[in-house]
């Protein structure tokens, strides 16, 4: 049998379980983990209940709310450019996807994500859905650090064969 442990570390993340009251927490905070297969299963199920558009606005409303839930963690810090890295840590450490960093001017108020292997492109894969909460939760969260009106583009799309979502932010006029 091998050896259990209760406690780990990826990169400046950690994960503590109570093994015996099947508790887990990522950084201090109630986690859990959930299977891909369990979570297509539950929102298909929401899509077949509440139907394709529902389903969108459900989306678009859970990015936009735990992007804001997410921006309060960061707020004061005027190095934003640390932030989305650190956020891109915690967001790849989680098993969400991994993000990278292409452009980032605060200047501009213009960023360009790169978002592969996110777990909407995974859940969403035999559809062919495009990224909904993924944009919508970016924007959403650099909304809030900037104190700016955003919005954002998709420009390539991995439903549509590209290797990685590319979702381009910017001040909204």
């Amino acid at each position: 049998m091998s050896a259990s442990f209760s406690q780990m570390k990826i990169n400046s993340d950690e994960f503590n379980w109570k093994n015996e009251q099947g508790l887990l927490t990522y950084n201090n905070l109630p986690a859990i983990i959930i299977w891909d297969q369990a979570l297509e299963i539950l929102m298909m199920s929401i899509e077949e209940i509440a139907g394709e558009e529902k389903t969108t606005k459900i989306l678009k409303t859970f990015g936009k709310r735990l992007g804001y839930m997410v921006s309060q963690s960061y707020s004061g810090r005027t190095d934003l450019d640390n932030v989305l890295i650190e956020f891109g840590d915690l967001y790849r450490n989680a098993g969400w996807g991994s993000v990278k960093i292409t452009t980032f001017s605060k200047a501009e108020k213009r960023i360009i994500l790169e978002i592969h292997h996110s777990w909407e492109e995974v859940v969403f894969k035999a559809k062919k859905h495009e990224s909904i909460f993924f944009p919508t939760f970016w924007v959403s969260l650099i909304q809030y650090l900037l104190n700016e009106e955003m919005d954002y583009s998709i420009s390539k799309k991995s439903v549509n064969g590209n290797e990685f979502d590319e979702i381009q932010m910017f001040n909204k006029d």
